[in-house]
Order: structure tokens, then sequence, then C-alpha cells
């Protein structure tokens, strides 16, 4: 169960999240949506222990794989080592080459990455980390087309897994055709309604 009751959050006086209330008690897609300054970022960061609340309550027994809207990856690194790296941590066995040809993410030094690439990585790092939920922070930013239509897959996959996955996103339009329940953030507060688009 992950559950927010009535969570305030204050920086110094100003309220970023007014008494915000939610639940998700079941596998499935949920999407935190509202403009910049909303709260979207400050939830998740609730949710992961990044930040404390001010009050209320929150309650998370789920592993969680997450990657932030901004993040850094050891630069001088070569992709494929560092990949290496991250399997082992994991304890998993992947064929790391077919790994990044799936991906199209080229083994390259990390600093020498296109934002896109860079971006593939850091979602290719969350993806093969073994979770309950996985929160993402506005993954789009800097994707292609390939890429897009590849990470749509890989959240179908793990709703298929029955996992919990937890998106902040502006634009919801890639993911029509899956059901999600919007969680809408405005001025601190939230609201929620279920969402189905076809294709």
């Amino acid at each position: 169960m992950l559950k927010l009751s009535n969570v305030i959050k204050k920086y110094g006086n100003q309220n970023i999240l007014n008494s915000v209330s939610l639940t998700i008690e079941e596998p499935g897609f949920y999407i935190l949506s509202g403009i910049n300054g909303s709260g979207k970022s400050t939830i998740i960061k609730l949710i992961i222990g990044l930040i404390y609340k001010t009050s209320g309550e929150i309650i998370n027994d789920n592993s969680i794989s997450y990657l932030p809207d901004k993040f850094s990856l050891p630069k001088l690194l070569k992709v494929e080592k560092y990949v290496k790296s991250i399997l082992s941590l994991y304890g998993k066995k992947i064929d790391v080459k077919a790994l990044l040809e799936e991906y199209q993410i080229p083994n390259k030094v990390i600093s020498s990455l296109s934002k896109g690439n860079y971006q593939k990585l850091g979602l290719l790092q969350i993806l093969i980390h073994d979770a309950d939920c996985y929160i993402f922070d506005e993954p789009l930013d800097g994707l292609d087309e390939f890429a897009k239509k590849l990470f749509k897959e890989k959240v179908s996959e793990l709703l298929e897994q029955k996992k919990i996955v937890i998106m902040s996103l502006h634009n919801k339009s890639l993911f029509n055709g899956i059901t999600s329940k919007v969680f809408e953030i405005k001025e601190g507060t939230i609201n929620e309604r279920k969402r189905k688009i076809k294709k």
C-alpha cells in the first residue's frame, strides 16, 4: 500500500501541499498531472523519502525504483561498463550488448552522450531493477519517437507484471490506450479521475 493522508508540506511560510490525500492499493498506472510548481515533484520526493512532510501521514510498504527529472550518471565511464556495474549490483545476468542495442544507446563515454541517449540510459537503469513500484518524474524529456515508443512498451510490460507505475507528466498523449488513474494537482491540492483513451 501507498497512502498519503492529509499531508502538508511547507518551505518556510509557503505551503507547497495543502492537506493532500491519495491512496494506491492496487497495481496500475498512476499519473501526476499539473503545471510546473503545482507540487508533483514534491509529492514524489515525499513518497520516496527524499524530503520530509510538515504534517500528515505517509505509508509506503513498496520497494521503489525511481528516476528524478534531473539526474547524474558517472560521466567518465563508458556506457557498457556502467550498465555492467549496475547489473552486478542487482545480481542480474543480462547480455549488455543486446540491451544497449534494444535501447539504441551507443557504447560511448557517458559525458559524450546526446541528451536523448543520456535519458534512455537513465530509464534503462531504472527499468532493469526489480521493484514493486516504479516512479518517473517527467521521463519523456529529450526522447525521440523511437525511445518514446520503447518506453511505452516497457511501461506496458510493467503493468502486465502487476507493478505500480507512477509518473509525473505534462503531456499524457503518449499513453493513450492505457488505463490510468490521474491525480490532478493544482495549487497544492489533489483530485483524482480515471482515464482511458482509445488508440
